[in-house]
């Protein structure tokens, strides 16, 4: 399996992002009308579709700053915000859509959702669901092998980080991140495994194919993978966050983890953890979001969450990151402190509710949360 080397450290984010009809606050299976604009555009191949219908996804090009990346990503998604206007819809992040089933989802009239629905059946549809891909530059096979395993086993933090999945199917899941939990479905999802170098990353890779429920990695839906087309690892466990700042300040604390891993500043210890903590650490991850406890595979520790991620922004402010990213990253602890999106989505969903305690009007209720989160996306941030 070919690698193809990229510059290290350079870095790169996918949004996968929610169209939703601004009278009812639903998910509309509108995609292919923006494609029918955007592709026409000069930078087309920074948007794409995806197996389902009420998603677009936008992708950034390479950069080596956050500002580089936050101007850009915003730009992309004004272009998105201009064209849903005119057509009744709203733009908006969110790992998950209040009024999100898996039977009403339309899968995309294209080559590869069509095969995914003859391999899974309704899986692709119940995994209809909005994530946020970082992908970080490796020059090396080596490199990329230790990049993934690190940036894996940070992959609980990162859930709680973004956690935005709190709702599923007109319900409150129980969960700050819903999302992460639908992969594990699928025969080759969830935590990507500790690799010793890219030879057992090829025969494992191959293992796979010969189920032929994997015809390339694109059908492995690891947290981690590498990428080898790129010359990348990609992170691909994010929840797409309420706001670009937020996205862009993750994917910064993405890059300078990295960092750490590359300098040496953060190794994996080569006793092997607990069976189940990092199992364990993933679900309450999921459960908890900001609050949970989760276990430190590098010190081999339970910590809490928010604990774990001041003494890596910490660690980071040592590392080889250049000003934006550390502004950005800044930015993202002070927000994170302070709240986090399963919180503000849980919070909006209250307060529309009860602007309409008397007309007992859901979907009144509905349009109104989807108004305000869409909101969010392109707000300015708040540096300190």
């Amino acid at each position: 399996m070919q690698f193809r080397k990229s510059d290290a450290l350079t870095f790169g984010m996918e949004l996968e992002l929610q169209i939703v009809s601004a009278s009812t606050g639903t998910l509309s299976p509108a995609s292919l009308g923006f494609w029918e604009i955007v592709k026409e555009r000069a930078n087309a191949e920074r948007f794409s579709l995806e197996a389902t219908l009420a998603t677009m996804e936008l992708n950034t090009s390479v950069h080596t700053d956050a500002d580089a990346m936050t101007n850009e990503a915003m730009v992309l998604i004004q272009t998105l915000c201009d064209i849903a206007g005119p057509m009744g819809l709203l733009i908006r992040g969110g790992g998950t859509q209040l009024t999100q089933f898996w039977n009403e989802r339309i899968m995309a009239p294209t080559e590869r959702a069509q095969e995914l629905s003859r391999r899974f059946g309704f899986l692709p549809k119940r995994f209809s669901t909005y994530g946020m891909h970082v992908h970080i530059g490796a020059d090396s096979t080596d490199s990329a092998i230790r990049l993934g395993n690190v940036l894996q086993a940070l992959g609980p933090l990162f859930i709680a980080l973004s956690a935005a999945s709190p709702f599923l199917q007109m319900s409150d899941t129980g969960f700050c991140a819903s999302r992460p939990l639908e992969p594990l479905i699928y025969p080759h999802g969830g935590p990507m495994p500790r690799l010793k170098d890219w030879q057992a990353f090829e025969v494992l890779a191959q293992e796979i194919f010969s189920t032929k429920l994997a015809n390339s990695l694109k059908d492995i839906y690891w947290d981690v993978r590498p990428k080898p087309e790129f010359g990348t690892i990609e992170v691909r466990v994010f929840d797409t966050p309420l706001s670009v700042h937020k996205a862009v300040g993750l994917a910064a604390f993405t890059r300078a983890c990295a960092a750490l891993a590359q300098s040496g500043m953060l190794i994996l210890p080569t006793t092997p953890a607990p069976p189940t903590a990092e199992r364990v650490s993933r679900f309450l991850a999921c459960r908890d979001g900001l609050d949970a406890q989760l276990f430190d595979p590098f010190t081999q520790q339970w910590r809490p969450a928010r604990e774990w991620f001041k003494a890596l922004v910490d660690a980071v402010a040592q590392a080889p990151v250049c000003a934006a990213d550390l502004r950005h990253i800044q930015a993202l602890r002070s927000k994170c402190l302070d709240s986090q999106d399963a919180t503000v989505m849980r919070q909006t969903w209250e307060s529309a509710l009860n602007q309409d305690v008397d007309v007992q009007s859901r979907d009144s209720a509905q349009a109104k949360y989807s108004l305000e989160l869409s909101k969010h996306l392109l707000a300015p941030a708040r540096y300190s």
